[in-house]
């Protein structure tokens, strides 16, 4: 070979000699970046800031690079009693330390601006992580559960709902209601202060019973007094569930889907994901 490459070559009446052949270059190792599919299933969706503006890509909102976490909630539309039990529990357990650890929280809720900005008001959830989807766009990327005879049309959302409620298309339900007013003594109690200390008569240091259903009942107080404000206005809505996604960049660590309503991602689980170091994808869906 080296003597071919050594042969004059003609071309026309010259004769031109072979040049010799380039060095090699030796290529650094570069890390590219894994891309979870559900990360490329977001691409094109879009989320409007709770505070108002333009709608932005929702991909937009942390970078694609390793080592740049970022804890994705979808809520229920705002109104729901999933979301202010969720935004509830976030806000006490998972915000604060997933702040202090640099990890981006970004939450997104079904309905306009004007529902987010209710919710936030009415719940003390922060409006800088919040953010509404006006079409489930993002939800039905991800597949996430759409509710009872979401597919059949002719049939009123609110008539849809009421058997999501007694559990039919909605599993789980029943037994996470049930939960509430027996208590659960794998999970911590609820209330401090003036109700912690009536509740104090059954016991200390799990969840009592009827805690949980004391927190459901001022929810919905607090939702039906603001109904008009917090339901979206397009009824489709009402019965589309969420989930739980964190990342590493574009990678997916953890993916919950909520299979029912109040069977949403336990924060301490989001916690650990988003603050671990975990080898492969978690991925549950609470049965």
């Amino acid at each position: 070979m080296q003597q071919a490459l050594g042969r004059q070559i003609g071309l026309g009446r010259g004769r031109v000699a072979a040049a010799a052949p380039a060095p090699r270059r030796r290529c650094a190792s570069v890390r590219v970046a894994a891309v979870a599919p559900e990360y490329a299933a977001l691409n094109g969706c879009k989320v409007v800031p709770a505070a108002g503006g333009q709608p932005v890509d929702i991909l937009s909102l942390w970078p694609c690079v390793p080592g740049r976490r970022a804890v994705v909630v979808f809520l229920t539309h705002f109104g729901d009693l999933t979301t202010w039990e969720l935004g509830r529990a976030l806000k006490l357990k998972a915000l604060q330390p997933l702040e202090e650890a640099g990890v981006q929280v970004i939450t997104v809720g079904l309905g306009e601006p004007a529902n987010a900005r209710a919710f936030a008001s009415a719940s003390g959830y922060p409006s800088d992580h919040l953010y509404a989807d006006t079409t489930a766009a993002c939800y039905s990327a991800l597949g996430f559960t759409p509710g009872f005879l979401a597919g059949v049309d002719g049939v009123d959302p609110y008539l849809k709902l009421l058997p999501m409620l007694a559990g039919i298309g909605s599993p789980g339900t029943v037994q996470e209601v049930l939960r509430g007013y027996v208590g659960d003594r794998s999970a911590p109690p609820i209330f401090d202060g003036t109700l912690g200390k009536a509740f104090g008569v059954l016991g200390e240091g799990y969840q009592r019973p009827f805690e949980l259903a004391t927190l459901r009942l001022q929810n919905m107080a607090s939702v039906l007094s603001k109904w008009g404000e917090l339901a979206p206005s397009d009824r489709k809505l009402l019965t589309q569930q969420g989930g739980v996604l964190v990342f590493d960049g574009c990678d997916l660590l953890y993916k919950h889907s909520d299979p029912g309503i109040l069977r949403y991602a336990p924060p301490e689980e989001v916690l650990a994901a988003a603050l671990g170091a975990p080898q492969k994808l978690i991925t549950k869906q609470r049965e």
